[in-house]
């Protein structure tokens, strides 16, 4: 599956030093992952780290970032941006959208948001 997503130059220039900062070699790159269903309704819950790529995984590079996907995860972020905030409350971070990353079985809430319950 060929991978297409979409990197802020903002996010890109975060991630850039973060990548430099914390690699050991060329071959490492921003690996993307996801950490299974995430609470209720919310859908999937992504994590980030330094890795090196596998044979099986995506290997992107966007705005000279190399960003690495594995096959099960692949599905879930085409399509996927990744954005760099910052808000008046001093909280920052990155943020992806994944418009296919899809609610749990059920669409059920299961961390007590549920609507008025």
């Amino acid at each position: 599956m060929a991978l297409t997503m979409t990197v802020s130059e903002d996010a890109a220039q975060h991630l850039g030093l973060i990548i430099n900062q914390q690699r050991e070699d060329d071959t490492q790159g921003l690996r993307i992952f996801s950490r299974g269903g995430g609470c209720g309704c919310s859908g999937p819950s992504f994590a980030m780290g330094i890795d090196a790529p596998t044979a099986e995984d995506n290997v992107l590079d966007v705005h000279g970032v190399r960003i690495i996907v594995d096959p099960v995860t692949a599905p879930t972020l085409e399509g996927a941006s990744i954005d760099y905030t910052e808000d008046d409350l001093m909280r920052k971070g990155f943020t992806i959208d994944a418009p296919n990353a899809q609610p749990a079985e059920g669409g059920a809430c299961g961390c007590g948001a549920g609507g008025g319950h």
